[in-house]
């Protein structure tokens, strides 16, 4: 099956130089731009941090999401975790890819990509953006309890809480205004870094570029059971929002863009993104 993107933006005449003078006079654009995703972010973790723990209802929901991966037979994470932190070392590539290497990712890519041609960057900020809202959602209406905490909920599967029980060098401590535990579905750890990816790969023909991308989306994937803070399917369903994101912000991109009767093949629409050759 191959996967035949179209893409669509506004069309951009001029290259993008890094020269000193061209980036100066770009500067206010670039703070204004990163400004407002501060902002929205600050917003999205204070909602975040607000919405009810729920303990019981949370571990029940997570209960299911156990119950749902061994009708499948998929249910390999104590295996893998068990596997992974068996020798200290990998145990703590483990924990520091999953506290450190999130946000900064994100926020190269977004610079890279802004550089690179600022309409692409608005369209992955947008489709960031409305994932938020959708992780909002389900942080109020179906928390869940990450793998981590269900031994001290009284469910033990044997998992290990190792980034923040102890005998790690990673600090993942959190503001308890922002902080929310059960805050399991969808996992963004995994969807944000998906969207990084898909926003690398859709914006370069470089294969080392590419590569990388990939490689911290499979990175982030075993960083993220080997912590045991995200089930399979919190990642799928993380996955799925972006996914959804996109058609909408590629939607809400194509009808302001008609409107401006500037319509070109850049960024992929959501019809077709998916269509088999």
């Amino acid at each position: 099956m191959t996967v035949r993107p179209i893409y669509i933006a506004r069309q951009r005449n001029h290259a993008i130089g890094w020269q000193l003078p061209a980036f100066v006079h770009r500067l206010p654009a670039f703070a204004f731009d990163f400004a407002v995703v501060l902002s929205v972010v600050g917003v999205y973790f204070l909602l975040r941090g607000a919405a009810p723990d729920r303990q019981a209802f949370a571990t029940s929901v997570t209960e299911h999401i156990v119950s749902f991966e061994q009708t499948l037979h998929i249910f390999w994470e104590p295996r893998i975790q068990e596997l992974s932190i068996r020798y200290h070392p990998v145990q703590e590539v483990a924990n520091f890819t999953y506290a450190y290497l999130h946000f900064p990712v994100l926020g190269a890519v977004g610079v890279w990509l802004w550089f690179r041609q600022r309409e692409r960057f608005v369209f992955i900020r947008n489709v960031w953006f409305v994932s938020m809202l959708f992780g909002l959602v389900f942080y109020f209406a179906f928390p869940a309890a990450p793998p981590r905490l269900l031994a001290m909920n009284g469910i033990d599967l044997g998992f290990t809480d190792t980034v923040f029980g102890g005998n790690t060098a990673v600090n993942y401590a959190q503001p308890s205004l922002i902080l929310n535990e059960y805050a399991a579905i969808p996992s963004f750890h995994f969807g944000w870094i998906a969207l990084a990816a898909a926003a690398i790969w859709v914006n370069t023909d470089s294969r080392v570029l590419r590569g990388a991308g990939v490689g911290l989306a499979v990175l982030m994937t075993w960083a993220i059971v080997a912590s045991a803070n995200h089930f399979f399917f919190d990642m799928a369903l993380g996955g799925v929002v972006i996914m959804v994101s996109w058609r909408i912000a590629a939607h809400i991109e194509a009808r302001g863009m008609r409107r401006s009767d500037q319509v070109i093949a850049i960024l992929p629409t959501s019809k077709e993104y998916f269509r088999a050759a």
